[in-house]
């Protein structure tokens, strides 16, 4: 009998899995899982490496363990015998590249649990691979439907997370990470030694996928505080480039308040810098850091930031030849932060968030008079009354442009408050956002059980509880540290961001 007629009768047992009792059909598995592991380690599966009909046998809707691990064999002999080098067949279009898409796009979820790190090499030799052939949309694509298959939540953190956003940031496809991004992030893959019980049973239905993508199923590599703030500074980037700027404030805020001991990274002094202009472009003022950061921190922003704190001052009084010139004076800084791009939106927002503050003063302005306000030089009528139009038909200003019966004279700019607004708009807006509400506190109940066992389970919690029986008049807990989570503190002090 040969190797693949052995490797078919050893897969046909998990065909019908739908009929088996689940302890029965993890037995069966994990067993099929070692065999290959096996013949692995051994070089058996070597003899099957330059078979390319192999694949024809396999359906990874069915048998993605097989698949999954013929699949690797045969990357590995392309790779030879430059194993660092990603080989031509894989690049897109390529043989092994098609059989590797198929796979991302229809494995069986369950089945891959019992192979995490296995998925996990594919996904990034595929992310690898579209790099190479500067088509990195192709890999961001199949790696969020993948991720999408495996976790529909995606509420466990892995490294393919931060690798998702860094395609679609190359491949300036922004959209194709909000499926991803929107999702939140509840849980870290827990460390070895500190399984929270991991179940013996992984076909069984889950509450949350943390109960097997932990730190030993080999879902993500190993994951450091470095990775956590790249993939919120990506986010947000992400949403910047969308023009959402309230969900890029939330990234950025959750960078900037990261705790910290002595000294804070590069990556989080980036992301107060683009905190700032956001800040501006969202609501027109300088924001303060989330409350949860600490003062020395803050501080710490405020100095290695300064030009970008005085910009923001300018704006917030109005003050349009003063932004200009700071703006011109600072060129260098821009261009070295890469931030151009988001100076130039503040100044195209400068208009349209300087008339939001008049009208929090004034109920009504005429457009001569909204020019005057808002440019030192004078600006024709037209052009503001242009401007404006623009901004009430983008929803940007609540507000009414009433024309003169003459039409000699200036047209007036009647503001309104969410109160002037119909009552069905603004019922149906607060339904809208009392559902997004209600999505999110479910999605953190779920998860919350599962974090409270987790921590429940930790060293540091046993601790607590010994002390607490040995001095039972304390009052005091050992914190949690960060370590709990699944992080390393190995924090970038100052590093570059590559």
């Amino acid at each position: 009998m040969t190797l693949l007629s052995d490797i078919i009768s050893a897969s046909a047992h998990l065909t019908n899995s739908n009929q088996l009792p689940s302890d029965e059909y993890d037995r069966r598995i994990r067993e099929l899982v070692e065999y290959f592991r096996r013949l692995q380690s051994t070089k058996a599966l070597d003899s099957l490496a330059s078979d390319k009909s192999v694949f024809d046998h396999f359906d990874p809707a069915i048998n993605s363990i097989p698949y999954l691990f013929l699949l690797h064999v045969q990357i590995q002999k392309a790779q030879e015998p430059n194993t660092n080098a990603v080989p031509a067949d894989l690049h897109p279009s390529g043989n092994l590249w098609t059989h590797a898409a198929h796979f991302l796009a229809s494995f069986n979820e369950v089945q891959v649990r019992y192979a995490g790190r296995e998925w996990r090499l594919l996904v990034e030799l595929v992310g690898q691979a579209s790099q190479a052939a500067s088509m990195p949309l192709l890999g961001a694509t199949l790696i969020k439907d993948a991720m999408l298959r495996l976790d529909p939540s995606c509420a466990v953190f892995t490294s393919s997370h931060l690798l998702l956003v860094r395609l679609c940031l190359q491949a300036k496809a922004y959209s194709c990470a909000l499926p991803v991004l929107n999702k939140q992030i509840c849980h870290f893959p827990i460390p070895v030694g500190r399984s929270s019980s991991e179940p013996s049973v992984l076909c069984a239905d889950h509450g949350s996928a943390v109960s097997f993508m932990t730190e030993a199923a080999g879902f993500s590599s190993k994951l450091s505080y470095r990775e956590y703030l790249q993939y919120f500074l990506y986010g947000g980037m992400v949403y910047m480039a969308l023009k959402k700027w309230r969900n890029a404030l939330h990234f950025l805020g959750i960078v900037i308040s990261t705790p910290s001991t002595s000294s804070v990274s590069l990556i989080m002094v980036e992301a107060y810098k683009k905190w700032v202009l956001v800040g501006l472009l969202e609501k027109g003022k300088l924001c303060s850091p989330p409350s949860i950061t600490a003062p020395h921190v803050t501080k710490v922003y405020q100095s290695l930031a300064r030009p970008y704190i005085i910009l923001a001052r300018a704006f917030e009084r109005s003050d349009l030849k003063r932004l200009n010139a700071e703006i011109d004076a600072a060129k260098g800084v821009w261009c070295a932060d890469n931030n151009v791009g988001l100076v130039s939106q503040v100044v195209g927002a400068f208009f349209s968030q300087t008339v939001i503050k008049l009208g929090k003063t004034f109920a009504a302005l005429t457009v001569a008079d909204l020019s005057k306000q808002v440019f030192p030089s004078p600006v024709c009528a037209e052009v503001t009354g242009s401007a404006v139009s623009s901004l009430i038909m983008s929803r940007a200003l609540n507000a009414t442009l009433v024309q003169t019966k003459d039409h000699a004279g200036s047209s007036m700019l009647r503001f309104s408050s969410i109160h002037s607004l119909p009552r069905l708009s603004r019922e149906l807006d607060l339904q809208s956002q009392l559902g997004q509400e209600m999505r999110l506190m479910e999605t953190l109940v779920i998860n919350l059980g599962e974090t409270n066992n987790n921590l429940a389970l930790s060293d540091e919690y046993v601790d607590s509880l010994n002390k607490g029986q040995a001095w039972s008049g304390s009052s005091e807990v050992n914190p949690i540290s960060v370590e709990e989570g699944g992080l390393d503190m190995d924090e970038d002090l100052m590093g570059d961001m590559s």
